[in-house]
């Protein structure tokens, strides 16, 4: 008999070992799996890896019990490394979702026929910047400008809309602004081409404030709300100070399984609530989307004041990586009330609809093919994102784990802590009942007023408080369990 130390079969058990013991740790790092699952999947692995070491060490044994355990090695070997790459890519997304870094553009704006090219070119000139706002990426820009040997003078303006009339009108010669301010100016009279009249000659990037609002709950077992905004980005990645198109409340009962989605148009006329040190106008009247140019907290602690009501955590969803979500799935059915054809090209039928990633981009971001414009617009927003979270609690989510993951950490941005989110996941696991989705969403009338951001007026959209106080009633009563009475039927 040969000694252990000489037997084949004692390596491959040592090797098969490592891998079970390596992919345990990284199931039991992931922390998704219910403690009842967990305990299977171990048990299980251990005694396939035990049985298989008998088979391939003992040499007294007949040779179908060798095959029995190389094959059970084999079998051991691929499966530990499949489940580590599939926990790891778990665990990376997970910390990527809950990594806000904080990242602004800020850049020196001029003509684009203008005779400035480069940084160079900016020396001794006019250059205009905020009084006020956005005060951390002026001084950011002046330094780094300061840095490369660049000295500049500076005139202040009251808004951004008065600063580009005068970059327009040639009265100064560029403008410090921070690149969320675009798509608000774009929005104003004479500014429609804004985005192919000036150029950034140089831009930076700059850690913005921010202000951790999170409100930590058991997600598992008790009731929480959640703010999402959803932005369309200039770039891959979501930056801190963006405006907000997309503004919804998602209030969660696990115990009662039930989500309710509230859709807040982007235009309403709303009470600025921010912390000192955001650089915005704590009390002014500003239209919603404006908020968020000053993070994600402060759209949160506008809308707590609104609805009266805490809000625990808050979700950032890139308007251009949903077409990724959305293929990764496999795509989405929703319920489409009225055919429509949206400015982009695609038309959309009346009734069940599947659409794929770049259909379903089209058809949340539309509001012009309809009378009601963006509360239309809300109401398909909610359409699609019951579709997701529906089938992202199907079983079918695990043949595409990675890929979903992947497009998930590269669309979306959370301050819920990896701990709350995979409490939730453990929760739905561990009880995969049907969740119960319902909608509402708040109206108003339209008029012009004076927006705080834009230092002019622009067109904004009253509340109607009747409506207001329905969304607190429906929050209210799903948060405590009991049934909402004004949702909207899907």
């Amino acid at each position: 008999m040969k000694p252990l130390w000489k037997r084949p079969g004692l390596y491959i058990s040592i090797v098969t070992g490592i891998l079970t013991a390596l992919f345990i740790y990284e199931l039991y790092k992931l922390s998704l799996l219910p403690a009842a699952i967990l305990a299977g999947i171990i048990i299980t692995v251990l005694l396939m890896w035990i049985l298989s070491a008998i088979c391939l060490i003992k040499e007294d044994l007949h040779l179908a019990w060798r095959i029995v355990g190389g094959l059970l090695a084999v079998c051991l070997a691929l499966a530990s490394a499949g489940g580590m790459y599939y926990a790891n890519t778990g665990n990376k997304a997970l910390e990527e979702l809950s990594d806000q870094e904080g990242k602004s553009i800020v850049a020196v704006y001029v003509l684009n026929n203008y005779v400035i090219e480069d940084a160079k070119d900016l020396e001794g000139r006019k250059i205009g910047v905020l009084k006020t706002m956005s005060a951390q990426g002026t001084d950011v820009c002046i330094e780094e400008l300061k840095k490369a040997g660049v000295n500049i003078t500076t005139e202040e303006f009251d808004s951004s809309y008065r600063m580009t009339q005068a970059l327009k009108g040639q009265a100064i010669d560029g403008m410090i602004l921070d690149q969320g301010y675009l798509d608000t100016l774009l929005e104003m009279p004479g500014m429609e081409n804004l985005d192919e009249e000036i150029v950034p000659v140089v831009q930076y990037y700059y850690d913005a404030p921010k202000t951790n609002t999170a409100e930590t709950v058991d997600t598992a077992m008790e009731s929480f709300t959640v703010y999402i905004s959803g932005i369309d980005t200039r770039e891959n990645k979501l930056l801190r100070n963006s405006r907000s198109d997309v503004n919804l409340l998602a209030t969660v009962n696990p115990e009662s399984h039930e989500i309710l989605l509230v859709s807040i148009p982007r235009d309403y006329y709303v009470e600025t609530v921010c912390e000192p040190d955001m650089g915005c106008m704590n009390g002014a009247m500003d239209k919603l989307t404006h908020t968020g140019l000053h993070g994600p907290e402060t759209t949160e602690m506008t809308l707590e004041k609104l609805f009266d009501t805490s809000i625990n955590y808050n979700v950032r969803v890139n308007f251009s990586s949903l077409v990724n979500v959305v293929d990764e799935l496999g795509g989405i059915q929703v319920y489409n009330p009225e055919a429509f054809t949206s400015v982009s090209g695609p038309t959309f039928q009346q009734g069940d609809i599947t659409l794929n990633g770049q259909q379903a981009l089209a058809f949340v971001r539309e509001r012009y093919a309809f009378t009601d414009g963006d509360r239309a617009r809300g109401r398909n927003q909610m359409r699609v994102l019951t579709a997701i979270i529906n089938k992202m609690m199907s079983p079918k989510i695990l043949t595409n784990f990675t890929g979903i993951m992947n497009s998930l950490s590269s669309s979306f941005e959370t301050n819920m802590s990896e701990k709350d989110i995979k409490a939730l996941v453990q929760a739905q696991l561990a009880d995969p009942a049907k969740w119960d989705i319902y909608s509402y969403s708040v109206t108003g009338t339209g008029g012009t007023d004076y927006a705080a951001e834009l230092g002019d007026n622009a067109y904004v959209m009253y509340p109607d408080q009747t409506s207001v106080d329905n969304a607190k009633a429906d929050i209210k009563a799903v948060l405590n369990g009991e049934p909402a009475p004004f949702v909207n039927p899907q």
